[in-house]
């Protein structure tokens, strides 16, 4: 419970500090605004009160006293709506910085985080919140309920005295109706925080459910199936449990709200008697029971406000929380030593890794050179581990144990974005960029991005050419998403496979991307390949062995270990794994 409370704690200060760091207008106005709502809230009464003692005894010794009264009552009932002006401005001003300060200091953590991290469900999970915090721009909404909430409670505090201060006998029941609705809104509310957090994975798989009435793929998936109806009726289950939790935590919150509303009112009805018989008694003048009633009929109102605003608070903290909760994600170790960039090899020596929650190592003690310049080929059936060596090699993923040494660089020791800069991947699951075909491509190097000459060598070497022509240029627009030209999955590959060579780097990595297409077309586009890198460090990742034939070297993976390594030739008649994998595809070829 106190670590609980001291993260809350913590994360206010930290939703604070960025205020005071993005938006520092917006903090100390809103402060100003509730502070001067409050001030006023509570003046009222006491004006009340002064002005109806003056009238039954107005002359010329008061009436400027009358007067000024009269003129501070106008000013506390005017001002309050232009504060609530300057504070909605002060809101669309927020709006207008969040992108360029909470969103831009998320997507900056993204970029940090460890990509095997990016494998956890509930580190995408973290994601999704976070970003939905900063839509909501949560941290405002937050600050903005605290000081609404504390003004409205200051103002209960202050009614509660200022009443006292005619009769102690109208404190206690004041007390009462305040302290009642006051403790039944912080439970409703804790409770019904405790309910939605224990929603979340629901809500996760209510959202992904609704994600595939959305998608093109699962969508013609579900008519042509014939599945549609099952995948609603996931749906709507899922829907109704959520709803009916809420609407217990709602209906119990009615009930409390009943309760705390009819014991508040009686404490009103039963002030405003005390109130009545205490000026009928003598004890109260006229102008003090008008006070009163003004006091009880303010306190009624900020009661209900600050019931609303208190709800606001612990929403938007809720999802404050799952804010900073994003920055605890755990980030990317990198290095302290410059990289400086290999001239003989890269070796890998006993290397193990295992993923996040793995019952077994993804990589089992792998041992494996590659020199500088050499075209090398590592086959093997899906689940060898020929994609994690491939991240490994590019430190993308550390080893938790063994070494990947650059020279004689160990990769933990480098600044990773160095590294990076010498590195060019072509991934399995590459990515369909809805912006032109150019940025598709020139994307890899932004440095390069206005050297047409380079881009269109590129765009030919890669047989891109006819399309370019086909579609109307190289500036147009691809993907349909935002009304561009779609491509086949083929188009789409070579699209890929540009963008990977238009960063002229020293290594690049091409990780299946062509497993989809029929055997002779992944031939025929690897093999072009090949010749475009002539000379520089290439790895291709795959399954199929038809392109070995035109590599430096072939490497063979099974069980997360290195099992073979030479030529084509050599291994086709050892009689071992790669023989036996050549024998089973010869065919295709």
């Amino acid at each position: 419970m106190n670590s609980i409370k001291h993260k809350g704690i913590r994360y206010m200060g930290f939703c604070i500090r960025d205020i005071l760091r993005f938006t520092p207008l917006m903090l100390w106005g809103k402060l100003t605004v509730s502070i001067v709502e409050g001030a006023l809230g509570v003046w009222m009464p006491i004006l009340l009160a002064q002005i109806f003692e003056l009238v039954p005894n107005l002359d010329a010794s008061n009436i400027l006293l009358f007067q000024r009264n009269v003129v501070f009552l106008c000013l506390c009932v005017g001002i309050p709506p232009l504060c609530s002006l300057v504070a909605r401005g002060m809101s669309v001003y927020n709006d207008s910085k969040k992108e360029s300060c909470y969103g831009w200091r998320m997507f900056e953590h993204a970029q940090k985080i460890k990509l095997e991290s990016l494998e956890d469900p509930e580190v995408l999970n973290a994601f999704q919140k976070a970003n939905a915090a900063y839509e909501q721009a949560s941290a405002s909404k937050m600050l903005s309920a605290l000081f609404i909430t504390t003004q409205a409670a200051l103002v209960c505090i202050s009614t509660v005295f200022v009443a006292g201060s005619f009769s102690l006998w109208l404190i206690p029941g004041t007390l009462l109706g305040f302290l009642v609705h006051l403790f039944t809104n912080i439970y409703s509310e804790k409770h019904r925080a405790a309910i939605y957090r224990g929603q979340s994975s629901v809500r996760r798989r209510l959202w992904y459910l609704w994600q595939q009435f959305c998608r093109r793929e699962s969508v013609k998936e579900m008519r042509t199936l014939g599945f549609h109806e099952y995948m609603k009726k996931l749906w709507v289950e899922t829907s109704l449990r959520v709803v009916q939790e809420m609407q217990e935590v709602e209906l119990r919150a009615v009930k409390l709200g009943c309760v705390a509303i009819i014991i508040k009112n009686a404490c009103y009805a039963a002030n405003v008697a005390i109130a009545l018989y205490l000026m009928v008694n003598g004890e109260l003048a006229v102008g003090e029971f008008a006070a009163c009633l003004s006091a009880f009929s303010l306190l009624q109102a900020e009661l209900t406000r600050l019931g609303d605003t208190m709800g606001n608070f612990f929403a938007a903290y809720h999802y404050v929380e799952e804010y900073y909760d994003f920055f605890q994600t755990e980030t990317e170790e990198t290095g302290h030593e410059d990289y400086r960039p290999f001239q003989k090899e890269i070796a890998i020596k006993g290397v193990h890794f295992r993923y996040c929650g793995g019952d077994r190592d993804a990589l089992n003690g792998v041992d494996l050179n590659i020199r500088k310049g050499e075209q090398v080929v590592i086959v093997g059936v899906n689940g060898s581990g020929k994609t994690t060596l491939s991240k490994v090699l590019t430190g993308a993923y550390l080893a938790q144990s063994g070494e990947v040494r650059y020279d004689e660089q160990d990769v933990k020791d480098i600044r990773r974005e160095e590294l990076y800069k010498d590195i060019s991947l072509v991934s399995q699951d590459f990515v369909h960029y809805n912006f032109s075909l150019g940025e598709n491509i020139f994307i890899s190097d932004l440095s390069r991005r206005k050297d047409e000459k380079h881009l269109q060598e590129i765009v030919d070497s890669v047989g891109l050419k006819e399309l370019v022509q086909g579609i109307g240029g190289i500036g147009t627009l691809l993907g349909k998403e935002f009304g561009g030209c779609e491509l086949s999955g083929g188009e789409w590959q070579k699209v890929a496979i540009a963008r990977g060579l238009f960063k002229d780097s020293p290594l690049i990595v091409l990780d299946e991307p062509t497993s989809a297409l029929d055997p002779l077309i992944e031939y025929d586009i690897l093999t072009k390949f090949l010749e475009l890198t002539k000379g520089r460090t290439s790895v291709i990742i795959s399954h199929r062995v038809g392109i070995c034939r035109a590599a430096d070297k072939v490497v063979v993976m099974k069980d997360g270990r290195v099992v073979e390594c030479g030529t084509h030739e050599a291994l086709k008649h050892a009689g071992g794994e790669y023989g036996r994998i050549w024998r089973e595809q010869a065919k295709w070829y």
